[in-house]
């Protein structure tokens, strides 16, 4: 099925309605916000490949808002690719907002509110049902509203497919469309997958260094008794979570290794004989009651720091 609309011979009043209605019927309902309403022009055309659907909207500055009324009265369950092929798009959805410039690819999700600013000369718009998508990478709503293969090989090739895709001969058998669209999306998923593997991989390396420097802290600020988990975080700048997630994924807590750190210097301390008093290690390496401190200590190494201190 091919769909064309145009402004063109539309009273100019009547614009932004009739716009609104176009781009409702093809791909999303929205509430357009036009800053020149009678002056606004744009276009929409492309047809339906396969259960998808492929367009080319072009027009003037304006906004698009799909609010959670509007999603319960236009309840839909589809995605949106958008690749822009001129102009620029600041996009906002899922508590993200991202500035698209020419050749940059993002995913919209019908179900979740959305901002559209369209300053955009050439938008290209593909729409699938979220099965189709979700049955092949189940993790796609994690990359809602970013950047798709940005800077690299996989763009260029998701924007020649999409480009190709608007050229497709309508009167094509339905199969080799429907086919046309399924190899479409799957290279959108092999793009997201690496993607995702690669961040995940770069947020590896983050967790790795955070971890080192989580260390170095606890290394020399482990004799002062306020050391916990929430200095440990804001002394680093980063959330009690992240921090926790870092250590867990280790096996361990920072608290554990704040603990260790304490008791391997009280017992260099009391076996070298650098302390003349179990108190004055306990204290001095940064805990705060010795009952505590005593009971740690026997169930480590397993005898008590006071044996350990005779013993030296």
């Amino acid at each position: 099925m091919e769909f064309h609309y145009s402004t063109d011979g539309i009273v100019a009043r009547q614009r932004p309605e009739f716009w609104n209605d176009a781009v409702a019927a093809q791909f999303m309902p929205a509430d357009g916000r036009f800053s020149e309403a009678e002056e606004f022009e744009g276009s929409l055309h492309g047809h339906t490949i396969g259960n998808a659907s492929i367009g080319r909207f072009s027009a003037l500055h304006h906004c698009f808002e799909r609010t959670d009324r509007r999603i319960r009265r236009d309840s839909l369950d589809d995605f949106v690719l958008l690749f822009v092929e001129s102009g620029t798009t600041l996009s906002s959805q899922q508590g993200r907002e991202v500035m698209l410039h020419a050749g940059d690819i993002t995913l919209n999700d019908s179900g979740r509110p959305f901002i559209h600013d369209l300053n955009t000369s050439s938008l290209l718009l593909l729409r699938m049902p979220r099965a189709m998508l979700l049955s092949r990478f189940a993790r796609a709503e994690s990359l809602v509203n970013v950047k798709i293969a940005e800077n690299q090989p996989m763009a260029l090739l998701l924007a020649q497919m999409m480009k190709e895709a608007i050229r497709l001969d309508p009167n094509a058998p339905s199969a080799a469309r429907a086919r046309y669209a399924s190899a479409l999306v799957d290279t959108l998923t092999a793009a997201m997958e690496i993607q995702l593997q690669h961040e995940g991989a770069t947020s590896a390396c983050r967790h790795d260094q955070l971890y080192k420097q989580a260390l170095e802290y606890i290394d020399t600020h482990f004799d002062d008794d306020e050391l916990c988990i929430d200095t440990l975080a804001n002394e680093l700048h980063v959330s009690e979570r992240t921090l926790s997630r870092v250590f867990a994924v280790r096996g361990t807590t920072a608290m554990q290794q704040i603990w260790r750190r304490r008791l391997e210097a009280s017992y260099a301390v009391l076996s070298e004989g650098k302390v003349r008093q179990v108190t004055q290690a306990a204290y001095q390496c940064g805990f705060a009651d010795l009952s505590h401190f005593c009971r740690l200590f026997k169930k480590v190494y397993g005898a008590s720091p006071s044996t350990v201190l005779k013993a030296r």
